[in-house]
C-alpha cells in the first residue's frame, strides 16, 4: 500500500490513547486524525508523525504513548500464551 495514496482510516474526536492503540494494532499501513492534535500515519502497526511534526513536542508525546501502549498490548499477549 503506498502511503502517499492513502486516506484516512478513521477520525478520533479526543485522544484516548488505549482506544486508538486498540484501532491502530489492526491495521498495518495508513492514516488516522485526532481532532486538537492533527493527521498521524499507521506504517506496520506503530503510529509515527509527519516529517513537518518532529519538531512539535506534544506529537511526539503522543505517538510515543500510543506505540507504549501497543507494545505492552503485544507484550501482555504474548505472555498470556
Amino acid at each position: 500500500m503506498n502511503i502517499k495514496s492513502s486516506i484516512t482510516l478513521r477520525s478520533f474526536k479526543k485522544y484516548q490513547p488505549r482506544q486508538i492503540a486498540k484501532f491502530v494494532k489492526g491495521f498495518f499501513n495508513g492514516r488516522i486524525f485526532i481532532v486538537g492534535l492533527g493527521r498521524l500515519r499507521v506504517i506496520e502497526g506503530r503510529v509515527v508523525a509527519y516529517q513537518h511534526q518532529k519538531t512539535e513536542k506534544s506529537i511526539l508525546i503522543v505517538v510515543s504513548e500510543i506505540n507504549k501502549i501497543i507494545t505492552d498490548m503485544s507484550q501482555k499477549r504474548l505472555s498470556a500464551l
